[in-house]
């Protein structure tokens, strides 16, 4: 292992236990989607293919994270990775403030 593993592995490690949880809680907030009687808001059908596409990029990144921790990734390749990871996790918080404020979410009276 050179300097630069050395240095990646723990990192590498961190971030693919938190894309595990991440991946995790997505699934189970898509569980919890929907009104007890079953009903769909807009909100809702939207946010199920949300929490489904970001919960399988999750459990991808795991994957890519374990391909860094073994050593097989360069140093640019990391670094776009980590820039890439970064925009998913704006762009996840983008779409679900464009979500919340543009779609019927059922409350009313």
């Amino acid at each position: 292992m050179n300097a630069f593993q050395k240095r990646i592995l723990p990192t590498a490690i961190y971030l693919g236990c938190i894309s595990t949880f991440l991946a995790g809680y997505f699934f189970y907030e898509r569980s919890l989607i929907g009104f007890p009687d079953g009903h769909l808001s807009d909100l809702d059908r939207a946010f199920l293919w949300l929490y489904l596409v970001v919960g399988i990029q999750h459990i991808l990144n795991v994957f890519v994270f374990i391909y860094f921790g073994l050593g097989y990734g360069s140093r640019w390749k990391w670094v776009f990775f980590l820039l890439f990871y970064a925009g998913s996790i704006f762009l996840y918080f983008g779409v679900d403030w464009f979500l919340r404020t543009n779609l019927d979410h059922g409350v009313g009276g």
